[in-house]
């Protein structure tokens, strides 16, 4: 079988979807009973009681050797799996608009106003000065 994997691919101001197809395993999963296990083979040296009278003395004699059976109890083992999820991330780079103050310029009208002398006469003015204070200590007028 294959599967389609589709992913979004921005270059620029623009998005396009790209898909790539993958060979795909589909399993199914059954139950049998299988039994599993290890015979434990070794020797071992079992002592025997031997009875003879006094003063008899022991003589080496020729080895026996001889296939024995033995039943063996062990626990079957269980094995047990589980599903757990796992999470994978990667790094997008996606476009984002960046914002810039520009300069915005009105043209406002304004009136310009230019004095010229036309017809120059001297105009005597009398030149009023107001002069204003706190009385204060300080000053020596209060």
């Amino acid at each position: 079988e294959v599967e389609e994997k589709c992913e979004d691919e921005t270059s620029g101001y623009t998005t396009n979807t790209k898909c790539s197809k993958w060979p795909k395993e589909v399993c199914s999963v059954s139950k049998k009973n299988v039994k599993k296990y290890t015979p434990i083979t070794g020797c071992t040296k079992e002592p025997r009681e031997l009875c003879a009278p006094a003063g008899c003395g022991f003589k080496q004699g020729a080895e026996e050797c001889y296939d024995k059976t033995q039943t063996v109890v062990q626990d079957a083992p269980k094995e047990q799996c589980s599903l757990e999820p796992q999470r994978t991330c990667k790094h997008v780079t996606k476009l984002v608009p960046k914002l810039t103050p520009t300069e915005e310029c009105v043209d406002v009208p304004k009136e310009v106003c230019t004095r010229s002398r036309t017809n120059p006469r001297k105009v005597k003015k009398p030149v009023v000065k107001k002069w204003c204070y706190v009385p204060s200590e300080e000053s020596g007028l209060a």
